[in-house]
């Protein structure tokens, strides 16, 4: 369900449900319809004339507009000329005792069996309709009226009508409706957009006045007497006609047209929309390439085409939605196929990596196998950094050559996976043999000579995953490079008992991706200040399956597989975002991270570590502390000590994490440009009882002093400790007195409440 809820089709169709209940998508509705029918609209034979009143201009005291005798006399000729209905517009009233008011009504009534008074409408776009004109002058008894009142989209352009609506507490009829034969019709009317306006005559009133006009040119014929000029209220936008306003006569007319074609099924946007979602989950399922693009063209012309056509058989769909969601769906699904083939591709050596490799599947009949490459990233130093794909490229070369060809994914780091035929075990091992012979030939990469072991891992529980079928083989390969062995087999016993292990790397990316993995600060007392000063920045993971991971379960795991260098990255960069909150707080106030001794001596370090501060805009380096951690014994010191002068000449501030044990020594102190020291909890937690450990503090504080280095205390749990480091001169404390790893909201709270001089002093256990 949370892959639906991130997919493509899902954000389409939240965003075009919203569009609809927002009515934002008019736009689109518009531009399909105008296009649609600009393209289907043509010339008939009609049976409507229009009689203009103003011929299209503005209304003078001459025109037949202003003067109700004149209408008088026309409504007389045009009935004596055979016109089957005449529809006439509600005259301007110009007063009670005006003579031709009075000459029109008298008209009215002689002709009220085949005359209609037309009430127009203003065009309001703002609110998708025109509302009816108010009217002074009074009908007739016996006199019919209807009403020209349409629905407009946002810019104007007629939509529909109802069959009748209220005006003035009456019950009126729309003009379009007005020539019903009886039939049953629905409640809405739709204009016949497909004809074109200009199949309709427009005359001058003058022209049928002065008796210039065939005596047969309105018999039989719907005549509409009306003001044409486009600048009116009511005139109306009319799809495939352009940008200028028309009549709303012509719409009034192509309105019945619309009506005598019966009943208008009005379908909504739902029915097209779930047909599109529907086409393209049926695209997604489908196997080969060429059926997955007829389904998607399919697609696309249902929604390009079938509104079109089934309007014409009075099936009216809103296509807008639809339109949107092609509009949106096609860049979005793109963008995504973009990002899986960048998760797919190792990007050093454009080779596929394990991603896709399990992604593809791995059938039954085949073993899965992994190489490590001994020395990998020694090599990779010796090389320009535009050589590093070249030389992942080369190795995967003659993998493919020693294995007939077979597709070989990159894992990075000296990593790489393919797929074997299944052999006996003995044809196996002469296979994995002959392989190795291949590097017994150095590298040639750019001029470069580089010689190559490797070491194999296998894979042949038939039975497992994919995923976990290739990292159990890369399991297998570093295993046998730690024990210097040809090979190393998973075998389904130790695979039952290490899952979690085999499949860490990818749990720890998605970790990383929804939030599982988090990031804790536990604070760090200044006794000199009297204020929580610090913090360090410490990993947390709660799994939803498997609840909260201790760091011990995954760190140590992380760095055998490659994956604290993204971690320890990742940690940076949210700790150099914090510190402005924490600094607006309590300034200054500075973070510590660890890195680990694997990374130290790693040739991309600082590179990686600037970019970092030029992506955050981190000012001051030295409100953040790198921790050099043991976890791993350095491997070429000389460059990490030149990777550690070049951060502290960035302005970062160096740390030797739990000095006094293991590595971190006399020599560590001496090898190290260190700013401070952090004694180990082993030598804290008994100071207050044993008084050899007592001195050693002491004597470790007065060494640090003397060389200019400040001193951290970690492991406090009670008071009588942090009191006991106070007298003994210690700087800085750290440990569950003074608070436990915690999140940013409750280390500002923690923070806030220990300035000196406040009350929280209590509350901050110092």
């Amino acid at each position: 369900m949370r892959a639906f809820l991130k997919s493509p089709l899902f954000v389409t169709l939240a965003i075009v449900s919203l569009g609809v209940f927002t009515q934002s998508l008019q736009f689109f509705e518009h531009v399909y319809w105008n296009v649609w029918f600009k393209n289907r609209a043509h010339i008939e034979q009609t049976d409507a004339v229009v009689v203009s009143l103003d011929n299209g201009l503005p209304i003078s005291s001459s025109s037949v507009a202003s003067s109700g005798g004149k209408q008088a006399e026309l409504l007389d000729r045009l009935a004596g000329m055979g016109a089957r209905t005449v529809f006439i517009d509600y005259p301007q009233s110009s007063g009670e005792h005006d003579l031709g008011e009075e000459a029109l009504k008298a008209a009215l009534k002689r002709n009220s069996t085949r005359t209609i008074v037309v009430r127009r409408s203003s065009v309001k776009s703002g609110l998708n309709r025109s509302e009816p004109e108010e009217v002074s002058f009074k009908l007739p008894e016996g006199v019919r009226e209807a009403v020209s009142a349409w629905n407009v989209n946002f810019i104007g352009y007629a939509v529909d009508t109802r069959r009748a609506m209220t005006v003035d507490k009456v019950w009126v009829p729309s003009v379009a409706s007005t020539q019903d034969r009886g039939e049953s019709q629905g409640d809405l009317i739709f204009p016949e957009f497909s004809l074109r306006l200009d199949s309709i005559p427009i005359v001058d009133a003058r022209s049928v006045l002065q008796g210039r006009m065939p005596a047969d040119a309105f018999s039989g014929k719907l005549v509409f007497v009306t003001m044409t000029n486009p600048q009116l209220d009511s005139a109306l936008g009319y799809y495939g006609h352009g940008a200028q306003k028309v009549p709303a006569a012509l719409v009034d007319y192509s309105g019945i047209r619309g009506s005598a074609r019966g009943d208008a099924n009005v379908l909504g946007w739902v029915p097209l929309l779930l047909a599109f979602a529907a086409t393209i989950i049926a695209g997604s399922k489908a196997r080969r390439r060429s059926v997955k693009l007829f389904v998607y063209l399919a697609g696309t012309a249902m929604v390009l085409v079938v509104p079109g056509i089934i309007r014409e058989f009075g099936y009216f769909l809103t296509v807008g939605p639809s339109l949107v969601a092609m509009l949106i769906y096609a860049p979005l699904r793109s963008s995504q196929k973009w990002r899986s083939r960048v998760q797919m591709t190792s990007s050093a050596s454009g080779l596929p990596n394990i991603t896709a490799m399990a992604a593809e599947g791995v059938d039954r009949t085949f073993d899965v196998i992994a190489v490590s490459v001994s020395q990998y990233e020694q090599m990779l130093a010796s090389l320009p950094r535009e050589l590093h794909g070249e030389c992942a490229r080369q190795i995967a070369r003659r993998i493919g050559l020693g294995s007939g060809d077979r597709q070989v994914y990159d894992n990075d780091n000296g990593h790489f996976v393919w797929l074997e035929n299944s052999k006996t075990l003995d044809g196996l091992i002469e296979h994995l043999e002959g392989l190795r012979a291949l590097f017994s030939s150095p590298l040639v990469i750019g001029g470069h000579v580089l010689d190559t072991t490797v070491h194999f891992g296998v894979d042949r529980n038939i039975d497992s995953k994919p995923m976990s079928r290739i990292q159990s083989a890369l399991a297998s390969a570093n295993e046998a490079q730690s024990k210097g062995k040809l090979y190393e087999e998973f075998g389904e016993q130790r695979l039952a008992q290490s899952p979690w292990e085999l499949s860490l790397h990818a749990r720890i990316d998605e970790g990383l991706r929804n939030g599982d993995i988090w990031l804790a600060l536990q604070p760090q007392y200044d006794f000199r200040h009297n204020r929580i000063s610090g913090a360090e920045a410490l990993i947390r993971w709660t799994d939803p399956e498997r609840g909260v991971i201790p760091p011990d379960a995954f760190i140590l795991q992380a760095e055998r597989a490659g994956r604290i260098e993204a971690i320890t990255y990742w940690v940076l960069e949210r700790s150099i975002r914090m510190l402005d909150q924490l600094n607006a707080v309590a300034a200054p106030f500075q973070i510590s991270v660890n890195l680990s001794a694997r990374m130290v001596d790693h040739p991309g370090l600082v590179h990686r570590i600037a970019d970092i501060v030029r992506e955050t805009g981190l000012k001051d380096c030295s409100r953040i502390t790198f921790e050099v951690t043991e976890t791993f014994s350095m491997a070429n010191r000389d460059q990490a000590k030149i990777n550690l002068a070049a951060l502290r000449t960035m302005g970062f501030r160096l740390s030797i994490d739990d000095f006094g044990t293991g590595q971190a020594s006399l020599a560590y102190l001496a090898e190290i440009p260190s700013d401070e020291i952090k004694l180990d909890r082993r030598f804290i937690r008994s100071i207050t009882l044993d008084h050899r450990d007592q001195l050693i503090v002491e004597s470790v504080i007065g060494l640090a002093h003397s060389l200019g280095q400040e001193v951290v205390a970690e492991g406090i749990e009670d008071i009588v400790t942090l009191e006991a480091l106070r007298k003994l001169g210690c700087d800085l404390a750290q440990g569950y007195h003074i608070g436990r790893p915690m999140k940013l909201p409750e280390l500002l709270e923690l923070v806030d409440l220990s300035q000196a001089g406040t009350a929280g002093g209590a509350q901050a256990n110092v």
